[in-house]
């Protein structure tokens, strides 16, 4: 693993089972088709291959809503040093704004999670979600908790972690900066998980499914998001 860990000081400084919900028609006037930068074929996509046959190294990245991932830190770790990079959010953002578009509460996780996946043909990392239905801003962590469910959200990082076996985990943070404290509730469900991953006791039905316990080697916290 000659490149596995390179990138950890980077993340300090800069900073799927996938299941698509139910179909909901997702208005006209917001739809757009996202060509791909680097080509999936020729000389390009052959270099991008041949750089990740010699790194073995995964970075995993938590967050609450789409919008919070830090996508130039998954460009630089998937395209510019060939690892692994994968972001799971904690929701879809249903309970977000909308100040440009009629997209409200379903129609608006479709579109959000679309543009999520969309970036990420150019950031070229993994997407993953958690069971949480996202129900609107809350300034009331345990509230956030109760409504997600939070020993279920706590089992679905659990099995990222021993599913994608990264070896550094970036999370956001404990400050409840940004108003919305999904923010910092997804963090601290966060430590809890990276802990957890390790401890063959906990959540013991993912082992009993072939899931083998991981410890991940790091965790960071960012003070930003987006």
């Amino acid at each position: 693993m000659k490149r596995a860990i390179a990138f950890a000081g980077a993340v300090v400084a800069g900073a799927l089972v996938f299941h698509t919900p139910a179909s909901v028609p997702v208005h006209a006037q917001n739809r757009m088709n996202f060509p791909l930068v680097a080509p999936d074929t020729g000389h390009v996509a052959l270099g991008l291959a041949l750089r990740r046959l010699n790194v073995s190294g995964t970075f995993l990245q938590t967050a609450a809503h789409p919008d919070d991932e830090h996508n130039q830190l998954h460009a630089m770790f998937a395209l510019g040093q060939g690892l692994r990079s994968v972001t799971v959010q904690t929701t879809r953002g249903a309970g977000g704004q909308n100040e440009i578009g009629p997209e409200l509460f379903q129609d608006l996780a479709v579109l959000r999670t679309s543009e999520l996946l969309a970036a990420h043909r150019l950031d070229s990392a993994e997407q993953y979600f958690t069971r949480a239905i996202d129900f609107g801003y809350s300034f009331d962590p345990p509230e956030i908790y109760a409504k997600w469910g939070r020993q279920e959200v706590i089992a679905d990082f659990v099995r990222f972690i021993r599913m994608l076996r990264p070896d550094v985990v970036l999370t956001m943070s404990t400050q409840g900066r940004g108003g919305d404290r999904a923010h910092e509730a997804t963090t601290m469900l966060t430590q809890e998980a990276f802990r957890a991953a390790a401890d063959p006791t906990r959540f013991p039905e993912q082992i009993e499914e072939g899931l083998r316990p991981w410890q991940a080697r790091k965790l960071y916290f960012t003070p930003n998001f987006g």
